[in-house]
């Protein structure tokens, strides 16, 4: 098959989510033959992924309700859907892994509108610091957050990459079998880990820090970060509706005092 060159792009296009900048050097001026100024930019291109990562976790999520109700419904009528445990597990395994892939493109996106990084380094300088914890203070610098907020992102982010390392690096050892809430049949345990009930909670947690970190009070932040939040809401609104919609409350009703 011959080699075919790529044609030539007329114009460039800017999809949701990416920033196009003119790089140093990036302006040409330029004189026709017939002495006419024109000007032409080359542009770079850079792309925060952040609401394609939450849609592609609602994706799954979805698909692993689907699966969990016909578990449920053929456990009503006396029979076993082994066919919809595995759809539902691959369908929660990618919810999770795509919950915490928010939360590392969400650590880039503020990352690059920071001016002072946040440090990677633990208490001994011979180890690495957990990856949730590098996460957590890049969001709590970038964000404001308070002991008791960044107490709670810590808690959440642990166990949302404690879930993306199982599915990362999954161990082939031997494990006993445990009972499936739906199915109760023994089964490898990351079966009932990667479970509808863990997965929605995974997903909700990073669908709701997207809207609370972006609604704090950022008028001290940088301009940066207050523009990337206010986007973050209006590209994630359609996604809150549908939470509501197929979900239930993103949020925990407030308790009320006894």
């Amino acid at each position: 098959m011959p080699n075919q060159q790529p044609a030539t792009p007329v114009g460039v296009h800017i999809s949701r989510g990416v920033t196009p900048r003119i790089p140093v050097g990036g302006l040409v001026n330029s004189l026709s033959a017939d002495n006419q100024h024109s000007a032409s930019a080359r542009l770079d291109l850079q792309l925060d992924t952040c609401i394609h990562w939450l849609e592609i976790a609602m994706d799954h999520l979805l698909l692993a309700k689907q699966t969990h109700e016909a578990l449920l419904i053929a456990k009503a009528d006396g029979a076993t859907s082994f066919d919809a445990l595995d759809k539902g597990f691959k369908a929660c395994v990618q919810a999770a892994v795509a919950a915490a892939t928010f939360f590392e493109a969400l650590y880039a996106a503020v990352l690059k509108r920071v001016p002072n990084k946040p440090s990677t380094k633990g208490s001994n300088r011979h180890q690495r610091p957990a990856r949730y914890a590098v996460v957590t203070e890049a969001l709590r610098q970038a964000f404001g957050l308070k002991n008791q907020g960044t107490a709670n992102l810590r808690g959440v982010l642990k166990e949302v990459y404690r879930f993306r390392d199982e599915a990362d690096h999954p161990s082939s050892k031997f494990s006993d079998p445990v009972p499936h809430p739906s199915l109760g049949v023994g089964v490898e345990h990351r079966f009932v880990m990667f479970g509808y009930d863990n997965a929605r909670q995974l997903v909700r947690a990073a669908l709701s820090f997207s809207k609370m970190l972006a609604s704090r009070d950022l008028s001290q932040k940088p301009k940066p970060i207050q523009d990337f939040a206010t986007y973050l809401l209006t590209v994630c609104d359609p996604l809150y509706l549908l939470w509501e919609k197929d979900f239930g409350n993103l949020f925990d009703p407030p308790q009320s005092a006894t």
